[in-house]
């Protein structure tokens, strides 16, 4: 699976376009402020874009996800919580298809109650959820300490060599392995709860 990034608008966004390379066919990962970079790149690689999948109902990655999905012809994807109008409930566990590959929705609660990663297999996809050397915020409403330690537990049952593609280019590398993330978060490293809190309240969170 080929892995597009696009760095857009002014809160260091980051959206993705992932391809199975024998059929063309493929899904955006959120959409914020923009869509014309997204639009030009599937078009000019010729691509069927299936879906449009918001890893969480927050503005900045979804306000111009609905507009994506129909210049693209694409399906908008989200959590079944999601306060956004979807096409697609993504349960924990669905499943949406690119050619043979699969594509599977975790629930990982703890930034937002709706907030999903995806993977491929090989690529997470983590919105907010895991940034690169830290945790998502979980102060904001629907936020939660408690889910996002869970989540991130989840996370790390994942294979060791999974590469990280995170929401916002906030990290010293806009993407890494999982394996590598673990050494240097000490949010994702936390062993226990009261550990994971102590972490996360050294990010003012």
């Amino acid at each position: 699976m080929l892995v597009r990034r696009f760095k857009l608008g002014t809160e260091q966004n980051f959206e993705y376009l992932l391809v199975d390379e024998s059929s063309r066919e493929a899904l955006v990962v959120d959409s914020g402020w923009e869509v014309d970079p997204i639009v030009t790149a599937a078009r000019d690689e010729n691509l069927e874009v299936k879906f449009a999948v918001a890893t969480h109902h927050h503005s900045d990655h979804t306000a111009t996800l609905w507009q994506l999905a129909q210049l693209l012809d694409a399906k908008v994807a989200a959590h079944p919580s999601s306060p956004i109008t979807h096409d697609l409930p993504l349960a924990d566990g669905e499943v949406l298809q690119l050619g043979k590959n699969k594509v599977r929705a975790f629930h990982t609660p703890g930034h937002t109650d709706d907030s999903i990663c995806l993977f491929d297999g090989k690529n997470l996809f983590t919105g907010d959820a895991l940034l690169i050397g830290r945790c998502g915020r979980t102060d904001f409403e629907g936020g939660s300490p408690q889910k996002m330690y869970r989540s991130l537990k989840s996370i790390l049952k994942l294979p060791p060599g999974t590469m990280i593609y995170p929401g916002h280019d906030y990290g010293e590398t806009p993407c890494r392995t999982l394996i590598e993330e673990k050494k240097r978060n000490p949010e994702l490293a936390a062993r226990s709860y009261a550990e994971f809190l102590k972490a996360h309240a050294a990010r003012g969170h």
